[in-house]
């Protein structure tokens, strides 16, 4: 389901256009409802509710953002989706991807994470830790001005 309306939310929200634009469409599943004020874009259907931000000059963690997932020191938040007890955020930090992937590695154990596995396949790394019923995945990717980093927080069994 979340994969479902990322994809519906990265769509309609590329069309979309105008700011306090609060459109109603119909679709197969029944009505999905997209509100645009400014960066951000709600869309609400009968499976729940999804909101995603977006700028390239930042935007601001999500208000439920865990305390104690750790964000790059300089680093700069892109994108920010919620939906249900998932949260995403998308970054650019100016560091190697090694030293990225590094800070991750230490600072969520340090938060009482237990790393689960690690993945490097070059230009990309990945790690996942677990910890209290919750599950966070750190997507490290070398980019060609700036690191890119995607940390997804879920709650398992969502």
């Amino acid at each position: 389901m979340f994969k479902k309306l990322t994809i519906l939310l990265t769509v309609l929200a590329a069309i979309g256009s105008g700011c306090g634009k609060k459109t109603t469409y119909s679709t197969k599943d029944g009505e999905v409802t997209v509100d645009k004020k400014g960066d951000q874009v709600t869309i609400e259907s009968k499976d729940g509710k999804a909101t995603f931000t977006a700028n390239d000059k930042g935007v601001a963690l999500p208000d439920k953002f865990p305390k104690d997932v750790p964000i790059y020191k300089g680093a700069v938040v892109k994108v920010s989706t919620t939906q249900g007890k998932a949260i995403m955020v998308q970054m650019e930090a100016q560091a190697s991807a090694a030293d990225v992937l590094k800070f991750y590695q230490d600072q969520l154990k340090q938060q009482g994470w237990e790393i689960e596995s690690t993945m490097n396949t070059g230009d990309t790394s990945m790690l996942s830790a677990k910890k209290a019923g919750r599950q966070c995945t750190a997507v490290v990717l070398k980019g060609d001005k700036a690191t890119v980093v995607q940390l997804t927080v879920t709650q398992e069994g969502s």
